[in-house]
């Protein structure tokens, strides 16, 4: 077992390869850090922003709706399979808009066009197919179900609507039916019939849909900050895209999440980073022992509970080199403690400070208190002045 730690030290585990085998790798990691006394950063999702997961609000939102959908869809319930999929289109559609990755659109859409076609709903079908095709298909839907909805052309013979559209944001990038079409405010002319239209801009998104009909001509999309307390961690440590961080990013990591210590995992590799302060930048603490695989975090905790009395205890950091100054020479620090430039003694060392002193300026003789209380002076001098040696 490791050595016990600082009282509830706050310890980041970072993990780069959060879908690589072992699969409980992280739930396993979270656990040693919490049985050796430390605190591993969670809640509020920030556990899963330190695996470059999602974190955003709309993300549980969509999550919620793709659930609902995908239960009623293996019930075979359609009249609850509409609803949840159309929920989920919608968010996933501003998100789209936003720059994300929105893989649930083309799920759900696979819903609605099977669904259509058990209910033989042939134009929610063929608008699902159409929907679908511009999303790049999806292996879930036979070949025989595409052959029943071809291609077709969506503006032929309709109606053309004039749509004006506008968000709460000027200059908001509109996404009509998974397609970009401008900026916000946009004049387009849809063909008659159902849209989604999404909009994002300056950090916010949203969504409408609905039908473009001649009795409404402009339609309003709200958009709303979707950003989550971690989502901006959840990016960075994505866009790491499994590579180690430099230290800057890891700097910047620590004072976001205002901890000093990281258990950072790659895979099957395990790695103890920290840093002391906030003026430098975090260092591998620890050499061999504080790394490994996953099997050894006791051992790599162990190093990182070292670490932190020595922090603790303002004792000079094992992982850090001694600060050198002209001439190659290292400088040590000179306290109270009797350390007299390295050379032995301690501070109630007899040793030359028995009877009388002499004053090297006068040679008049001094009371040993006073004599005392020169020589602490004298080093309290020496401890804040840094001495540059004598170069040959």
């Amino acid at each position: 077992m490791p050595a016990a730690a600082a009282p509830r030290e706050r310890v980041a585990l970072v993990d780069l390869s959060p879908d690589a085998a072992p699969a409980d790798a992280r739930e396993r990691l979270a656990a040693a850090i919490a049985a050796a006394g430390f605190e591993p950063l969670a809640g509020d999702g920030l556990d899963v922003a330190l695996a470059g997961g999602e974190v955003d609000r709309d993300a549980g939102e969509l999550a919620t709706a793709m659930t609902a959908a995908a239960r009623a869809f293996g019930e075979l319930r359609c009249s609850e399979v509409v609803p949840a999929a159309k929920q989920a289109i919608g968010i996933a559609a501003a998100r789209q808009a936003a720059g994300r990755p929105a893989p649930e659109l083309a799920r759900a859409w696979t819903y609605l066009l099977l669904c259509a076609d058990r209910e033989s709903q042939l134009d929610a079908a063929l608008v699902a197919a159409s929907r679908l095709r511009v999303l790049g298909g999806s292996p879930d839907v036979p070949a025989a179900v595409w052959t029943k909805y071809p291609e077709v052309d969506a503006v032929a013979n309709r109606e053309l609507v004039d749509v004006d559209i506008a968000t709460d944001v000027a200059g908001a990038a509109i996404w009509i039916d998974f397609h970009r079409a401008g900026v916000s405010p946009l004049h387009v002319a849809l063909p008659a019939g159902e849209h989604v239209i999404a909009a994002a801009g300056d950090g916010k998104r949203g969504w409408a849909a609905g039908t473009a009909v001649r009795t409404q001509r402009s339609v309003r999309v709200p958009l709303a900050d979707q950003a989550g307390r971690w989502s901006e961690v959840a990016r960075r440590v994505a866009g790491w895209n499994g590579a180690p961080p430099p230290a800057t990013e890891l700097a910047w990591l620590f004072a976001r999440i205002d901890a000093r210590v990281a258990v950072i995992r790659r895979g099957d590799a395990i790695e103890a980073w920290g840093q002391v302060g906030r003026s430098e930048l975090p260092h591998r603490l620890g050499g061999a022992t504080g790394s490994g695989q996953v099997r050894d975090i006791e051992r790599v905790l162990g190093a990182i509970a070292d670490r932190v009395r020595s922090w603790d205890d303002h004792a000079p950091d094992p992982d850090q080199p001694l600060p050198h100054g002209p001439c190659g020479a290292t400088y040590q620090v000179v306290g109270l403690r009797g350390d007299r430039g390295g050379r032995g003694g301690r501070r109630d060392d007899p040793r030359g400070a028995r009877g009388w002193q002499r004053s090297p300026a006068r040679g008049a003789a001094l009371p040993m208190t006073l004599a005392m209380t020169l020589a602490m002076t004298l080093a309290m001098t020496l401890a804040m002045t840094r001495v540059a040696p004598r170069c040959s």
